[in-house]
């Protein structure tokens, strides 16, 4: 029995396939938080319930740091409690505070009244349930925040989103040439093969038959 060899995948193959799970996931990732940007665009857009948010200021300090990347979940504010960490819009403005106390407006409708860590006093209007983005319970990554506001920036989307994208569409038009190349040159073989196959037998047949 002859053995098999499996032939193992080439650098250039180990690369696309990199590539592919590395651009696919922030594409789609991208695209859906665009899309909900847009549809929805007095709410900070998300996947599956989770929205990130920068945090901007040192009002939290030290659970949040200014700079992180934090993660809320959208929540019920029927459900929300004194000392939860809340994100809500303010002017178009995401602000993540604390539930300080919580009251009923004149209108009959709850209100949260908030508070940062680091503040010394509490904010000034209180917040309404159509404002509350979600619950901060924890997620966060340090610094993030400041990478992403980068990207966000002329000079970021330039070197993280378009230079990556056209070097995956450089190496994609050159690894298709190589693939085509080394068709190419197989093809060249086989036909170099069959024309020798072709020119022996024509060969045999030009020999005179010997009479024994």
């Amino acid at each position: 029995m002859k053995n098999e060899k499996k032939s193992l995948p080439s650098l250039s193959g180990v690369i696309g396939i990199l590539m592919c799970v590395i651009f696919i996931p922030v594409i789609i990732v991208n695209l859906i938080l665009i899309i909900s940007s847009y549809s929805n665009p007095d709410e900070i857009p998300g996947v599956f319930g989770v929205k990130p948010a920068v945090v901007l200021s040192g009002s939290m300090e030290p659970a949040i740091q200014a700079g992180d990347l934090i993660f809320i979940r959208e929540t019920d504010p029927s459900d929300l409690q004194k000392d939860d960490v809340i994100c809500y819009l303010s002017s178009g403005k995401a602000i993540t505070h604390r539930i300080a106390g919580i009251t009923t407006g004149e209108d009959g409708k709850l209100q949260f009244v908030t508070r940062g860590d680091a503040n010394n006093s509490e904010d000034q209007l209180p917040v309404s349930a159509g404002q509350i983005q979600g619950i901060w319970k924890g997620g966060r990554i340090g610094g993030l925040g400041n990478f992403i506001l980068f990207m966000q920036s002329t000079t970021g989307m330039i070197l993280f989103i378009i230079c990556p994208l056209l070097l995956f569409f450089l190496w994609d038009i050159w690894h298709r040439r190589r693939l085509d190349q080394a068709e190419n040159a197989r093809t060249k073989e086989l036909e170099a093969e069959l024309n020798a196959l072709r020119a022996g037998k024509e060969t045999e047949k030009e020999k005179p038959d010997i009479e024994t």
